[in-house]
């Protein structure tokens, strides 16, 4: 079973989203993980159709640690404009901003952070191709494997076991939405890797600590257990 990256897997490095648009780079403060550069790449609200490169002033950024049922490090970036979350992958970080772009008004520049932030293409050794893809078939197998303990451990609850089945039949797609930009993918599968590896680590901390419902889900549950009960 895969581990959870610990912060210093991404601690001096400069990582990119996509392996090559918006970058950020991490350093320590003591024991405070925090951000040392940040730079957003996106469109230009001025002029149509160009790009725009943003230098973020006032860093260090602080970070502040989140609650995540993931079994990765999460943290939240304080930075106003563009608060994101992030998840801490191996070399990588997985961004999500509730599907929302960020506008940098004051540099006419909108930005969307959500992705996999991590190796830029440059830096891949193409003599490691084969073995990532390798690494993925391995991972790949752990994933299965422990879903299907997952759904053993859940199968005479309806609700868990249909909201774990859905989410698995889901993360394929996902997966190739999230890697389906990120530079030399067919070649590597690098994207794919770092999310099916935080895939297994998800699927082991729910086998470990229990399956958690969302709360729309939790309340439809509820909702159908509360019609259930004024039939009987």
């Amino acid at each position: 079973m895969p581990k959870a990256p610990a912060e210093d897997a991404i601690v001096g490095k400069i990582i990119k989203r996509d392996g090559e648009g918006s970058a950020i780079e991490f350093s320590r403060a003591g024991a405070d993980l925090q951000v040392a550069k940040l730079t957003f790449v996106g469109d230009d609200l001025r002029r149509s159709g160009e790009a725009c490169r943003v230098e973020v002033a006032g860093t260090p950024l602080k970070l502040t640690a989140r609650q995540s049922e993931t079994g990765l490090r999460r943290y939240q970036i304080a930075f106003p404009a563009c608060a994101f979350t992030f998840d801490v992958l191996d070399g990588a970080i997985l961004v999500t901003n509730e599907g929302k772009a960020c506008e940098l008004k004051d540099a006419g520049c909108r930005a969307d952070p959500e992705g996999l932030w991590g190796m830029s293409a440059d830096e891949i050794d193409p003599k490691k191709g084969e073995e990532m893809l390798g690494a993925r078939a391995r991972v790949e197998k752990t994933v299965r494997s422990t879903f299907r303990a997952l759904y053993d451990q859940n199968k005479k609850e309806k609700a868990i076991r249909n909201f774990i089945v859905k989410e698995q039949a889901g993360f394929s797609s996902w997966r190739e939405e999230v890697c389906r930009s990120y530079a030399r993918e067919p070649d590597f599968g690098y994207c794919a890797l770092r999310l099916t590896e935080a895939r297994a680590i998800a699927l082991g901390a729910q086998l470990a600590a229990g399956v958690k419902l969302p709360p729309a889900v939790a309340e439809e549950v509820a909702a159908e257990n509360t019609k259930k009960d004024e039939k009987k």
